[in-house]
């Protein structure tokens, strides 16, 4: 059989170059991959060749002159494949971080000595801090503004991360006896979850953040609490772009959330004030709604364009539709929010802090309401390798599957890590094995059930 002739190609120019003419036969072309040694886990696939870089001096990325000035960037991709002329197959895909210009004494010989390495280098070098699963979600799909509240015990205010809006900023009420600032950093909606802000109990506030103006068509605005005193009374208030005129209208959507004595409810209202007048309508009451059961829980508004003048509105609690409807009131998008709560006890009905964050405003490409409640729940009683899948998604990275996600077994809530570490526990829990592709810039997934029973 004779030996496979190599084919080395870097991207550059928004194109596939073939460079192997320019590959030193002097040393051979190293590929490594898979799991080293007794390490736990697979490292970074590496491939090494050598570069010739005399004369025209074209892999020297300062070189102005050189044919591949200012396209040798770094990270440059790299693909290495064999029997190109019969039936190709590719052995590496990978990224160049740098091009190491070296030579001899005389200065007659140059070269490159290229080490290039897998996706799980670059994702290693770039892992980001620990998250929990809901800040993951909401990142991935791009809202138009987010205060996750989970800024820590120092904070003074809270962080908008998208850049999208001011800071979460706490006011007292005006005038109250028991005007309150929140605890930063001390919430815990769950376990599986980041500290978030802690309205404390027998306080009275509110937080308050602008919105930069969007042109759009709809949208919809989500926070997560957990409630559990009897007495507690919390309300998010979102401000439309109307000017409040003689004609024009500011249109405040208010979801009212009374855990207080007989009450036990979640209401939906609308307020359209004029400079002069204003007039209010109950849109929705939930009776019963189970989210003052100490545990956490996920409500959503969502207001669309009908396109003829007026509007639909939905609410939702724990990713479920609880109420709908329609009304001949100007869509606008928003440019104010605001989070009040009352914590006072009263007639002998007792209040208990209230967790609070994830405050978002999305635009019309908002994800399902019913995924931000998985979110919500860690995606407890997620598949390990449907897990795998999820959080490559999320981290746009290419995944290859071999054998059937679906026969991986359960998982518990996913709790905040990094990626990496993330995709190793679901792994260990299948048995399966998580590597690097040869024939694309991806990672791979081999299912526990797939290793079984091949053919021969």
């Amino acid at each position: 059989m004779a030996y496979p002739t190599a084919k080395i190609e870097i991207f550059v120019g928004g194109q596939w170059v073939d460079i192997t003419d320019d590959v030193y036969l002097r040393a051979r072309i190293s590929i490594t991959q898979g799991r080293r040694d007794q390490a736990s886990r697979p490292g970074p696939a590496r491939c090494r060749f050598y570069l010739k870089n005399t004369a025209a001096a074209k892999y020297s990325p300062v070189n102005p002159t050189g044919e591949y000035y200012g396209l040798l960037n770094i990270d440059t991709p790299v693909r290495v494949s064999v029997n190109p002329a019969v039936a190709q197959r590719f052995r590496f895909f990978g990224d160049i971080p740098s091009f190491p210009l070296e030579r001899n004494r005389t200065d007659k010989d140059r070269w490159v000595a290229v080490d290039a390495f897998g996706p799980l280098y670059g994702l290693q070098r770039r892992s980001a801090p620990p998250q929990d699963t809901l800040r993951r979600h909401i990142d991935a799909h791009g809202p138009l503004a987010y205060w996750p509240g989970t800024d820590g015990e120092n904070a003074i205010q809270g962080t908008e991360v998208t850049g999208g809006g001011s800071p979460l900023r706490s006011v007292g009420e005006a005038g109250s006896f028991y005007q309150g600032q929140p605890n930063w950093g001390r919430g815990q909606l769950a376990s599986w979850l980041d500290p978030v802000v802690e309205l404390p109990a027998q306080t009275i506030g509110y937080v308050t953040a602008t919105i930069s103006p969007r042109t759009i068509n709809a949208w919809s605005v989500d926070h997560v609490v957990n409630s559990r005193g009897p007495g507690n009374v919390t309300s998010l208030q979102v401000y439309d772009t109307g000017a409040q005129s003689a004609t024009v209208p500011r249109v405040e959507w208010r979801i009212d959330e009374w855990g207080s004595g007989s009450f036990n409810q979640v209401q939906l209202r609308i307020t359209e004030r004029l400079d002069a007048s204003s007039t209010t309508a109950i849109l929705a009451t939930i009776n019963a709604p189970g989210i003052y059961d100490g545990g956490v829980h996920h409500l959503r508004l969502k207001v669309t364009d009908d396109g003829a003048g007026g509007l639909a509105w939905e609410l939702y609690i724990d990713g479920i539709s609880v109420a709908s409807g329609t009304r001949a009131t100007v869509f606008r998008p928003l440019e104010q929010a605001v989070f009040r709560w009352s914590l006072v006890e009263g007639g002998g009905v007792p209040t208990e802090s209230v967790p609070f964050g994830h405050l978002t405003y999305w635009g019309p490409n908002a994800p399902a309401a019913i995924d931000t409640w998985r979110a919500v729940q860690g995606h407890v009683r997620e598949l390990a390798g449907r897990r795998i899948e999820r959080l490559c998604a999320e981290q746009s990275v290419p995944l290859q599957v071999n054998g059937d996600l679906d026969t991986s077994p359960a998982m518990g809530p996913q709790r905040p890590g990094k990626f990496l570490d993330l995709l190793a526990s679901a792994a260990a829990v299948d048995g399966g094995v998580l590597h690097e592709a040869r024939d694309e810039f991806a990672l791979a997934y081999r299912t526990n059930a797939s290793r079984y029973n091949q053919g021969l």
